[in-house]
């Protein structure tokens, strides 16, 4: 029985670490941090910002694992949110550059004039449906 356990447990950090792999490879590939560094000057800072983003995400596994307990404000739970809200949007704006949606759209349905309008309906569209979900608990 123990040994099935140590296989199962062996099983899992690999599916782990495949699946962290993946996502960091993905988000290299599609340029999100050279393209960010880039706009705020800090490009000698590339490998610290990818470690402490594989550190993070490291950290959060543990804690989700373990079950780990951390007590946090609403403050901090505002910023926490701010922060993954942050990151989920300039993953959202690398994808839809890379696979150039945007300019697309904006030529199929003849928008060019309100594109500006566009850009920030689906942003407060974003900010409704992350609001919404956090009061109702989904």
């Amino acid at each position: 029985m123990l040994i099935r356990y140590a296989m199962l447990a062996i099983a899992c950090f690999a599916s782990g670490v495949a699946i962290s792999g993946g996502y960091f490879a993905f988000i290299s590939m599609i340029g999100i941090f050279p393209k960010l560094l880039e706009k705020v000057k800090g490009v000698r800072y590339y490998l610290l910002i990818e470690c402490l983003l594989a550190y993070g995400a490291a950290l959060a596994n543990l804690i989700y694992v373990f079950k780990i307990s951390v007590p946090v404000t609403w403050v901090g739970y505002t910023i926490i949110c701010l922060f993954g809200g942050i990151f989920v949007g300039c993953l959202a704006g690398a994808l839809t550059e890379v696979l150039n949606v945007i300019p697309i759209a904006a030529r199929r349905f003849s928008v060019r004039r309100n594109l500006p309008y566009v850009i920030y309906g689906l942003a407060a569209g974003k900010l409704v449906g992350s609001v919404l979900s956090v009061v109702l608990g989904m």
